[in-house]
């Protein structure tokens, strides 16, 4: 068994960075502590002047799209093969960049299932996956999605969706910027639809992502008991108890709303997505604001695969939360601790602990000071104990 050995590096504690050793052995991390005396045979790595912190895991990803303005006609242009291959490289893309970690929210059909367990077979680079499918959705509502209609469809759907080895069940609730006309607060899904999905996934030990910007949709969701709400726009401090009491997690993807915010009419981008992201940026920042100070859980989550977004850079959204009035500190656990629990994952990863997967970002610059040394400041990533090359 292999033994490396980290000595005089600066280790993430939650909330602040404090002088400690890792020790790992093959995979995991099997001390955390004061310095000692590596064994011998032990690979000594000295992390002097650098910052560790745990993998990233992003709660909120899609692999195999590819961005640019018009992210989902080519998306629905190429076939299974071609996002396969197209998912391949954005792994590779994202664990390099330190997202050690995903919740794949919905491919075409079942092709992100490939990529998740060639992964875990070590072919090819990629961060841990966690994968739905494609999403569960009515007919006509927001895409990409397996379309249902009433709460016998539904169940069925949910069943075969494990069955066919989902590891959740991501589901849309409203409305979004897919398509023209669309209006992302418009509920799509009826009670009893997202009841019977998520009593199905409950009864497998199997959580659910609900896609939903309204505050009707929320209330929805919540009386069905769903896991995490997914972009979460319309959030107010009655529903921010809510959310509190039943320990569900918000994941508010900022990235793709403040780049079509930001764009002009004729960039590519459908108009209708420019017009709606600036109509609601300014509430889905002051709305964070106040959840985050309220006590509601944030985990991370970039949306990954939209408009003009690179499938690797994360710190933009890191970015765009502090700008909301998140605290650095507060974002690095959104995505680590946070990010973990609400995956489910957080006995196998999310802190540098004794016990916990390897995975580990080893930065010459302190995050806490600046986010971007995320991006400017990586030095190394180790995921599962091996250092990427």
């Amino acid at each position: 068994m292999m033994t490396t050995h980290i000595k005089n590096g600066l280790v993430w504690q939650r909330d602040s960075f404090c002088g400690q050793d890792l020790v790992i052995r093959d995979s995991h991390i099997i001390y955390a502590g004061p310095p000692m005396q590596p064994e011998n045979g032990a690979c000594v790595i000295d992390a002097s002047g650098q910052y560790l912190l745990p993998g990233i895991i992003d709660c909120h990803a899609h692999v195999t799209m590819v961005g640019g303005s018009h992210h989902m006609a080519t998306f629905f242009a190429e076939n299974e093969c071609e996002l396969t291959l197209e998912g391949v490289i954005n792994c590779e893309k994202m664990v390099r960049h330190g997202i050690t970690s995903a919740r794949d929210c919905g491919g075409k059909r079942r092709e992100t299932f490939a990529l998740r367990d060639f992964i875990r077979k070590g072919a090819i680079i990629g961060p841990r996956l966690l994968c739905s499918g494609t999403p569960l959705k009515v007919v006509g509502g927001h895409e990409p999605g397996f379309d249902i209609t009433g709460p016998v469809e539904a169940r069925r759907a949910a069943r075969q969706f494990l069955y066919d080895g989902a590891d959740f069940i991501k589901v849309m609730i409203t409305g979004g910027l897919g398509k023209v006309g669309e209006n992302p607060g418009t509920v799509e899904m009826e009670p009893d639809e997202i009841s019977a999905i998520v009593k199905e996934a409950h009864k497998h030990g199997k959580k659910v992502a609900c896609h939903c910007h309204s505050r009707a949709g929320m209330e929805i969701l919540l009386d069905a008991g769903a896991d995490s709400i997914e972009h979460a726009t319309y959030l107010d401090p009655e529903i921010n108890e809510r959310i509190i009491k039943q320990g569900v997690y918000v994941v508010p993807t900022f990235t793709p709303y403040e780049i079509a915010a930001a764009s002009q009419i004729g960039c590519g981008i459908l108009p209708d997505a420019i017009l709606n992201s600036r109509a609601i940026i300014e509430e889905k920042r002051r709305r964070l604001k106040e959840a985050y100070e309220q006590g509601v859980p944030i985990a991370f989550g970039r949306d990954s695969g939209g408009f003009f977004m690179d499938q690797g850079e994360f710190a933009d959204e890191m970015l765009y939360m502090q700008n909301a009035g998140m605290p650095a500190a507060a974002i690095i656990q959104s995505a680590t601790e946070n990010a973990a629990k609400c995956l489910g994952i957080w006995d196998e990863t999310g802190s540098l602990e004794a016990g916990k997967s390897a995975d580990i970002l080893f930065l010459t610059k302190n995050p806490l000071e600046d986010l971007t040394a995320f991006r400017n400041a990586l030095e190394k990533v180790c995921v599962s104990g091996k250092m990427l090359p």
